[in-house]
């Protein structure tokens, strides 16, 4: 800008846009450069606590319930009790690195926990900085905790059959489902009997059975996957079904009928409690005739069955439905089918299909290398 003796000169005007914008609009109308206004009353910046803005940025998060509720848990046992106390505009880096090294050599912490405490944290001091709260970030150039990536138990073929023979008969095609078809255990629960391609052999699946505070912890069916929310998820995904998982299933409702319930059509944007309902017909309920809840399954029939066979981790710990699923792809992935095949079924994104399970793909290198010879070499002439 041009200062009073008519020349150019620099001049300082805030840490956003918006008071850059400011600064300028109050310069033209007032015809008062930036260094000649007087200064702004930051006191109530300067005195604000971490545990109020740490409220004001979680009452103003729209992601998913299920992680909004992880970063109520973590505002409230971990960070307020830590950092809740203290003026936002007084934690220095140095503090913040200290706090990272004692999340480190807490045994009592997981991993995961650890990481998801420093998630919030970094989140919520850019927050403050982009509201102009803080003039600097603390977190800034600050490495985090040091996560040790945990590693999916791959059931071996032995393994799963075991599992799926000694399952309880109530729950018996859940487990096929998770190791031949690779859903996910919510998708597991919310199959109904319109999901079965009997004609043409496909699953299609696009129903979740949901049990967070957004259905007040009560299962809900919902027409919704995991990545439905996301920028660019699916809403619903073909997956070929085996013919030993569509038998089962089969002789399943003969002996059980499908539960006639309810399930949410839900539209993106709205809240589950706004959306229309519509009838469905559930493969799999409770011994009581309500849908399925994890803990319901995985404390009368996972587990039991898992500690029955012996099959755990190293340390001791028991796999997880999940791992079923893990197992699933890791199969499919070692036996050549591409990782866009694989992404659409298991409704991921190849890019994380590819971070995943990127040791799988270059155990192929050598499988292919008799195929890249033949394709790269010179042609035979006749």
């Amino acid at each position: 800008m041009t200062n009073r003796q008519g020349r150019r000169q620099e001049y300082y005007l805030g840490n956003s846009k918006a008071a850059a914008e400011k600064a300028i609009e109050r310069y033209y109308e007032e015809d008062l450069l930036p260094d000649e206004a007087a200064p702004e009353d930051r006191s109530e910046d300067r005195n604000l606590m971490f545990r109020a803005w740490a409220d004001e940025w979680l009452s103003r998060r729209r992601a998913k319930a299920t992680s909004v509720s992880q970063y109520e848990i973590a505002v409230r046992v971990h960070l307020n009790p830590r950092w809740g106390s203290h003026r936002i505009a007084s934690i220095r880096k140095a503090q913040v690195e200290d706090w990272v090294q004692e999340l480190e050599d807490n045994t009592a912490i997981a991993n995961s926990t650890a990481e998801l405490h420093w998630k919030v944290f970094k989140m919520i001091t850019r927050d403050a900085l982009q509201n102009g709260k803080i003039t600097a970030n603390p977190c800034y150039e600050v490495e985090g905790p040091y996560i040790e990536k945990t590693q999916p138990y791959i059931f071996s073929d032995d393994e799963s059959w075991a599992v799926c023979d000694a399952f309880p008969e109530r729950y018996a095609p859940i487990p096929l489902l998770g190791f031949g078809c690779g859903v996910r255990q919510g998708e597991a629960f919310g199959t109904c009997a319109d999901a079965i391609g009997r004609n043409n052999g496909v699953l299609t699946v696009h129903r979740q059975v949901l049990r967070s505070k957004e259905t007040d912890y009560k299962p809900t069916l919902v027409n919704r996957l995991k990545t439905s929310r996301r920028k660019g998820g699916i809403n619903t995904k073909s997956v070929p079904m085996p013919d030993h998982v569509m038998e089962a299933i089969e002789r399943h409702e003969t002996k059980y009928p499908p539960l006639s319930t309810e399930t949410i059509l839900w539209t993106h944007g709205r809240t589950i409690d706004s959306c229309q309902r519509g009838p469905a017909k559930a493969l799999f309920q409770s011994p009581q005739g309500n849908l399925l809840s994890n803990d319901t399954f995985n404390e009368r029939a996972w587990k039991p069955t898992l500690r029955k066979l012996g099959i755990k981790h190293d340390d001791g710990t028991l796999p997880t439905f999940h791992d079923a699923r893990h197992t699933y792809i890791s199969k499919m992935l070692q036996n050549g089918l591409p990782p866009e095949t694989v992404a659409l079924w298991v409704g991921d994104s190849v890019k994380e299909i590819r971070r995943t399970y990127n040791h799988l793909l270059d155990e192929q290198v050598e499988d292919h290398r008799a195929r890249v010879n033949l394709l790269t070499a010179r042609p035979v002439r006749a």
